[in-house]
């Protein structure tokens, strides 16, 4: 009778386990990720994809991941920000957040930033700014990557800013927008995976880009690479702020550490994809074209003034920060 109870015991015990452990595995939450450029053999979607596999391990069974390539889900470019503020993706790479965040414009401003070394002592300024408006937004900024210079391409032969008048050219920012605007050109706005379809038809005329951004997605539809030394874009590593916020301290800690390994990761690959992209493009017949110091000084003259009158449209934080940046840049 002893027996028969004990055996009974352990099966229910058992039983209980199981029932308890069940529950368990049904509770990890989906995180889903999302990106704003359109090809899974980018390295900015494999290093979203490595990243997702990085917070499943930090999850450990409390976490489940699936990233979505840039136009797999009705979410434009422009409005990723919003998506992940909502929850309707949980993480996400953010290149186009101008719109929903004004002030992280100041990065993208057009000839303000000379060179690298100078645009990543702007970034140690700009950076905690984005994240405390971001979180009135709903987003946490987990880390921030680069591509490499943004420069003019054109499907006909650009070789100076005077070559830009009456094109249409696609750009990502109203900073560069109004750069098009001064030099005689038509801005157009268009997320990643719409930009084949509109060079195809004519819709535009010429991206700004980096070879190892558009130059890899839409080389072989553009003749020439005019190098001026447009801007640098500064892409963000987001989460939704509340479903970040829900895991433990130690949890949030790895993810950020995993996220900004991430970035820096992204960062070399692209700066070691430019120089490769740009030579295998111009072996196929790319026409590139690089500036005269005279060429950079006269768009860096034509664009002084705007910097300040955009620091000054968007908010005196805005022209304070300009002012830090402008700081460091001399510096």
């Amino acid at each position: 009778m002893v027996c028969i109870s004990t055996k009974w015991m352990v099966a229910g015990v058992s039983l209980a386990l199981v029932a308890l452990a069940t529950p368990a595995a049904h509770a990890a939450k989906l995180w889903k990720g999302y990106t704003f450029i359109s090809s899974t053999a980018h390295p900015d979607y494999k290093f979203l994809e490595s990243l997702a596999a990085d917070l499943e391990k930090i999850g450990q069974g409390a976490l489940r991941t699936k990233v979505n390539v840039g136009g797999s889900l009705p979410i434009s470019g422009t409005s990723i920000t919003q998506a992940v503020g909502e929850g309707i993706v949980t993480f996400a790479h953010d290149g186009y957040y101008t719109g929903n965040l004004p002030i992280g414009g100041i990065s993208m401003l057009p000839m303000l930033i000379p060179d690298h070394a100078a645009f990543l002592r702007a970034k140690e300024k700009i950076e905690p700014v984005l994240a405390a408006e971001l979180a009135k937004k709903g987003v946490t900024l987990l880390a921030t990557y680069n591509f490499p210079v943004q420069t003019i391409w054109g499907v006909s032969r650009i070789a100076s800013v005077k070559d830009l008048k009456g094109l249409k050219i696609r750009v990502g920012n109203a900073p560069v927008a109004e750069f098009m605007r001064r030099q005689g050109a038509t801005p157009i706005t268009l997320a990643t995976a719409d930009v084949a379809p509109a060079l195809e038809r004519s819709v535009v005329d010429g991206v700004i880009t980096a070879s190892a951004g558009g130059g890899k997605l839409w080389g072989d539809l553009l003749r020439s690479n005019y190098r001026l030394p447009i801007n640098y874009d500064l892409m963000l590593i987001i989460a939704n702020r509340e479903a970040f916020e829900a895991l433990s301290v130690d949890q949030q800690r790895k993810i950020k550490a995993a996220a900004k390994a991430s970035a820096d990761g992204l960062t070399a690959e692209l700066a070691a994809m430019e120089d490769r992209v740009t030579a295998d493009l111009k072996a196929k017949g790319l026409d590139v074209v690089l500036p005269n110091p005279g060429d950079i000084a006269a768009a860096r003259t034509l664009m002084h003034a705007y910097w300040s009158e955009w620091a000054k449209g968007v908010g005196p934080q805005a022209t304070e920060l300009l002012g830090q940046v402008e700081s460091t840049i001399e510096h």
